[in-house]
């Protein structure tokens, strides 16, 4: 009698293991799939750089603007037609390499007037500091203030640099002929300061 018993319980007891380990089997691949699905439904964002504007090319339409001098007068590009534009984009006022720059294209001012053309220069400081620059040189012609770079990036002369691994936006050296038409007909990119006024002059 006892032994049929035991027997009896073990038989009954089989089942029963059989069935909390299923249950435990489903909470286990239910768990498991829950686990997956966020890493699914939210990856980690990806870091992405801009890369670089090309520059406007030669026979392209040139970007119309409004830019003011250092007296606070506005100059609009469009009322330029008729004449030769030699637009020319630096960094910043009163720094070695921009005051090479602007001086050799004060020194051949007279010579660019001749052929009929117009000398601007754009950089993002402001009109303050455009007079003082322009006042110290003695400039016969305009420095136009950009402060947001935004004409600037419409020529495709702004960006990224990186100095001493340091990151910052700044602007790119580049001239550009602009035609009686508004048709830009040359480019001058990485511009090297020395003789480059000189170098425009002789592409007119």
């Amino acid at each position: 009698m006892v032994a049929s018993t035991v027997s009896k319980v073990k038989t009954k007891t089989k089942p029963k293991t059989k069935g909390k380990s299923k249950a435990v089997a489903k909470i286990k691949a239910k768990t498991k799939s829950v686990s997956k699905t966020p890493a699914k439904a939210k990856p980690k964002p990806k870091t992405r750089t801009k890369p670089r504007l090309k520059s406007v090319s030669p026979g392209a339409k040139a970007p119309d603007f409004r830019l003011r001098d250092g007296n606070g007068k506005m100059h609009r590009l469009a009322r330029y037609q008729g004449k030769t534009v030699v637009l020319y984009f630096y960094p910043k006022d009163d720094t070695p390499g921009c005051t090479l720059e602007a001086s050799d294209f004060n020194k051949e001012n007279k010579k660019f007037t001749a052929k009929g053309a117009v000398v601007m220069g754009v950089s993002p400081d402001n009109e303050v500091s455009h007079k003082k620059f322009s006042e110290k040189l003695n400039l016969t012609y305009l420095l136009l203030a950009d402060p947001d770079g935004l004409v600037a990036t419409q020529f495709g002369a702004f960006g990224e640099k990186t100095l001493y691994g340091m990151k910052f936006k700044s602007v790119f050296r580049t001239t550009f002929i602009i035609d009686e038409e508004g048709i830009i007909r040359n480019v001058f990119e990485d511009v090297q300061v020395e003789g480059h006024a000189k170098e425009v002059l002789k592409a007119l």
